[in-house]
């Protein structure tokens, strides 16, 4: 597989493959790294002057020729760190990507929004400062799936999106790779819901219980609604994509088995499909299951190169229980970047030692949190390249 393919034409070649390598199970010089967070909720700056907005007016721009609101530009907060953090469409412009300096060994992400299929399904997404994401309208009844948009047409609808996507690999001019994203299947359904965020998902779990059939059929919808979007990401022009499913854990062994793994799978397999069909070349997936470390082994084998952990999960156990058959990912503690930077370069070193140098992907085992110092986590990133360097030579 070679690493540095063109995408779709007139892309820029791409000058650090080094993820791309480490996701495929290829050897590398040192450790590649990123973080997970859009930068609308991270970054200083970032999203300010918001107030309560909706994804669908915020989020249907003609053009990306300016931010959407008033904000330092991005590329100075995290230049000098070689990092590009997330962002999210309706909290920041492509104007305003992150920049790795040069030599870039970092890796950029762009987040399109977790809850973009949700508003081309037809529901209402309203963003709150504070809060995040709210469904004015929830589901509440079995009869309430009959609001949803035909999950065929969620791609046309989000031609914006991938406008977007293409505007940001090119402004990368083969910097960095670019990662695409989208919530799975169950993480989805959960905020549909609930009606937003949840300590408990007992609303999502009581449909689980309560209207299994009706359950089976929305995450169905989701599905059907993510394959054509996540294609629509790679002919767009990302170069790697990643599923969230950031709930797994409110399920444990049985229902994740029923409820989320078998959607998990699908989208996989459906996705290899599509970009085949569509004459596209085949991208990296990874699969990141929040505390969903009883599924390991199901996870590794669930069709994706890489299997992110979260920081509840010991690297070594979990490189004994899938092999090396998949790349692994992450899994600081996000929380340690409050520690000094001195004591962020030893837990770092730490981490690298245990997952080892190859087959492996740096990252935190959650996203960054608004409080954290950029200058914390330029120190954990340049901790990774330092280390993974000496680890290899050792």
């Amino acid at each position: 597989m070679e690493a540095n393919e063109c995408g779709p034409q007139g892309f820029p070649e791409l000058k650090n493959d080094t993820f791309l390598r480490a996701a495929w199970g290829e050897e590398t010089d040192y450790t590649p790294v990123w973080c997970m967070r859009q930068a609308g909720r991270y970054l200083p700056g970032q999203g300010q002057g918001l107030g309560v907005y909706s994804l669908g007016k915020l989020g249907l721009p003609r053009t990306f020729s300016a931010p959407v609101a008033p904000q330092r530009p991005a590329v100075n907060l995290l230049c000098s760190h070689c990092i590009a953090s997330l962002w999210m469409l309706p909290s920041s412009s492509p104007t305003s990507l992150l920049y790795p300096r040069s030599p870039p060994p970092g890796v950029t992400g762009w987040e399109p929004g977790r809850f973009l299929p949700h508003q081309a399904l037809g529901m209402e997404v309203t963003m709150v400062p504070g809060k995040g994401p709210s469904f004015p309208e929830p589901l509440r009844e079995e009869r309430d799936l009959q609001r949803l948009r035909d999950p065929t047409t969620v791609a046309s609808e989000l031609g914006y999106v991938f406008q977007a996507i293409t505007l940001t690999r090119q402004r990368l001019a083969g910097r960095v790779p670019l990662i695409g994203f989208a919530g799975a299947p169950w993480t989805l359904m959960t905020y549909m819901v609930e009606g937003g965020g949840s300590s408990t998902m007992a609303q999502a779990k009581r449909w689980l219980y309560q209207r299994p059939q009706a359950s089976h059929q929305l995450l169905r919808i989701l599905t059907d609604a993510l394959v054509p979007y996540l294609v629509g990401q790679v002919a767009a022009g990302a170069q790697a994509l990643q599923l969230f499913e950031s709930h797994a854990g409110h399920l444990g062994p049985q229902l994740f088995s029923k409820f989320a793994l078998p959607y998990i799978r699908d989208v996989a397999k459906r996705v290899k499909a599509g970009l085949q069909e569509a004459g596209l070349a085949p991208v990296p997936m990874i699969i990141f299951a929040k505390d969903g470390h009883f599924a390991l082994e199901e996870l590794a084998q669930a069709g994706y190169e890489v299997v992110g952990l979260d920081w509840t999960v010991a690297p070594e156990k979990a490189r004994d229980r899938v092999g090396k058959t998949v790349t692994l990912q992450g899994n600081l503690d996000p929380c340690a970047l409050y520690a000094s930077e001195e004591e962020i370069g030893r837990l770092v070193q730490q981490m690298l030692n245990d997952f080892g140098p190859q087959r492996y992907i740096a990252n935190l085992g959650h996203g960054l949190y608004p409080d954290m110092d950029p200058e914390h986590v330029g120190a954990f990133v340049d901790a990774v390249h330092k280390h993974s360097r000496l680890l290899r030579q050792n």
